[in-house]
């Protein structure tokens, strides 16, 4: 029973890193339509963005500020490609296929882009809490797992807070619901791109960071990354926030479970990398809104 216990906090720090990256995507997908795989490469950016703050020799800053200014940099970082690679596209009329393969596009450049600056070394931020084993009741973990469950339940909550209870969370529902008539009524559809870009990029960077926590990482993590956040997404559903943590989890989940026992039914370990795929496409083909609807469609 206690071996169960641990994989579910192993399973629930590893599903919330997903569920961080399907609430990327998201946010982005929302009021835009456009999916952007290059959420992965946004992480990574985060990621070595942290690194470098904390461990360059000219002026390494204290750890909780440095993530603040690694997650405000990548939401920056957002905030250019959308205004590079997506606003021009949208504004001579382009089809929604221009900006994401645009986007795949930016993809490649920030993925090279890190190989040149950092190298091909896996990197990864300094453990601030230890590997020691600790316990909460009957759940067992290191602290960092607990620490990357907490942090997600404050963003999600915080970000469920946005769409519910702030006019510009129900801006973005509208634009969401129909973009021709949330125009007609006077919200600025531009803003609420930028606005998309610039915390999808943020929440993308800030999944990066507790990313790195977990294992050292290189410059090719994001694609795996993207997968496995958009795997999440589709799972959970494409138009709830609650969905992309529940896809997360039951991902996580499904990896972890497929990790540590499936040789005992003569199946490789390794398949593991294979699951996200499965999930995906078996709930595409049987369920393709998800395990949540999206309100609309509820209702």
């Amino acid at each position: 029973m206690s071996d169960i216990l641990e994989l579910l906090v192993s399973a629930a720090s590893s599903g919330c890193i997903y569920g961080l990256v399907a609430l990327s995507y998201l946010v982005m997908i929302r009021p835009t339509g456009i999916i952007n795989f290059a959420v992965g490469e946004w992480a990574a950016v985060g990621l070595f963005a942290a690194f470098f703050l904390l461990t360059n020799r000219w002026l390494p800053l204290p750890y909780a500020l440095a993530l603040i200014a690694a997650v405000a940099f990548t939401g920056l970082i957002g905030w250019g490609t959308q205004r590079i690679a997506v606003r021009p596209l949208v504004e001579k009329g382009a089809p929604i296929l221009g900006p994401i393969l645009a986007l795949l596009g930016m993809l490649a450049i920030f993925r090279e882009s890190i190989s040149l600056i950092f190298g091909p070394d896996p990197h990864n931020l300094p453990a601030p809490f230890g590997l020691r084993q600790v316990s909460l009741g009957p759940f067992a973990g290191t602290p960092r797992d607990f620490f990357i469950i907490g942090c997600t339940a404050a963003v999600f909550v915080g970000v469920w807070l946005f769409f519910e209870r702030t006019v510009w969370g129900k801006a973005f529902e509208a634009v969401a619901l129909n973009r021709k008539a949330a125009a007609l009524m006077g919200i600025n559809l531009r803003r609420v791109t930028v606005a998309a870009f610039v915390g999808g990029a943020a929440i993308a960077g800030f999944a990066g960071v507790l990313y790195s926590l977990t294992a050292p990482r290189d410059f090719l993590m994001g694609l795996p990354l993207a997968v496995q956040g958009f795997s999440a997404l589709v799972v959970g559903g494409v138009g709830r926030v609650e969905g992309a943590i529940l896809g997360g989890m039951i991902l996580a989940l499904a990896e972890q479970l497929t990790a540590r026992y499936a040789d005992q039914i003569g199946i490789p370990s390794g398949m593991s990398l294979g699951v996200p795929f499965l999930l995906m496409i078996v709930f595409l083909l049987a369920r393709p809104t998800g395990l949540l609807r999206p309100k609309e469609a509820a209702a």
